[in-house]
């Protein structure tokens, strides 16, 4: 099957994914590798706050072209090729199935969505500002795009569990639909008599909160501020993503980088706007960027 990935990969005729950007051969005349432009990669998992710190850049007045985001990438470099390749697989419509797409690519090329970043092209006619991506996570995706791309700076955008965990259930985004194959069982669940997360069938999610912060996010329930359907689907989520993305060998990782001007690790507790000054302060003092400010 690798080779025919491979060959999939190098026959995937050149496709135009938003204006001046795009992925495949042959590759249009002037166009250049995105390793020829100054490049900001936001690191980070579900939760913590990656689009929020994006507007929030805007409004700070930094000037950027923000790149096809990882869904978009996902979709047409990895799940599209494959669905070609194999009768036998289905398009996803559940957010935990594409992670299933995203490992097997993996497999073949361990840089991941590192390794699509550094595949696309840019057009320096049409694309005149900073380049920004979100996202990228996990070790294997944060070391290839530090080796590869050496004009990029990272940011890692990091918050406790409990905090990513709440966030995802208060976006309400139709992206993060999964397969409810448990539903009928969890409707007929009694929110009141709740008392850990097998009751929800996720008991691995137990392993990322205390006891004290597993019952405080039941006690959700059992006020009917989310649904047991809702709360069920989050953790898999947050369980499923832990599990591929493990963000503590990414931090560090970007923390042993051999100059401290590449990398950057915020805390979203902070009010998006101060997270946004310390990145665009960053910024300044390495590169001549732009601010419409």
């Amino acid at each position: 099957m690798q080779d025919r990935l491979n060959t999939t990969r190098q026959n995937l005729f050149f496709e135009h994914l938003s204006p001046g950007i795009g992925v495949g051969f042959p590759v249009p005349k002037d166009w250049l590798p995105i390793t020829s432009f100054p490049l900001l990669i936001i690191v980070g998992m579900a939760g913590v706050g990656k689009s929020t710190i994006t507007k929030a850049l805007v409004k700070e007045g930094l000037d950027f072209t923000l790149l096809p985001n990882r869904r978009i990438l996902t979709e047409r470099v990895i799940i599209a090729p494959m669905l070609k390749m194999q009768e036998k697989l289905m398009q996803p419509h559940c957010r935990i199935k594409r992670l299933t797409y995203t490992r097997l690519y993996r497999e073949y090329f361990p840089g991941g969505m590192g390794h699509i970043l550094a595949s696309l092209h840019i057009n320096p006619q049409q694309v005149t500002s900073m380049l920004v991506f979100d996202s990228l996570r996990g070790e294997n995706e944060v070391r290839y795009a530090a080796k590869v791309l050496k004009n990029a700076k990272f940011v890692m955008l990091t918050a406790p569990n409990t905090v990513r965990l709440e966030r995802l259930l208060k976006r309400h985004d139709s992206f993060d639909r999964i397969a409810n194959q448990e539903l009928d069982d969890l409707m007929q669940i009694i929110p009141e008599v709740l008392t850990n997360f097998a009751s929800l069938g996720v008991p691995e999610a137990s392993a990322y909160f205390t006891p004290e912060e597993q019952q405080e996010i039941l006690e959700l329930v059992k006020k009917r501020v989310v649904t047991c359907v809702e709360l069920r689907d989050k953790l898999k989520i947050f369980v499923e993503e832990s599990q591929n993305y493990d963000s503590v060998p990414t931090k560090q990782i970007l923390e042993a980088m051999d100059t401290s001007d590449r990398s950057l690790i915020i805390d979203t507790i902070a009010s998006p706007q101060e997270s946004a000054k310390a990145i665009i302060c960053q910024l300044c003092k390495y590169n001549d960027i732009k601010t419409n400010k």
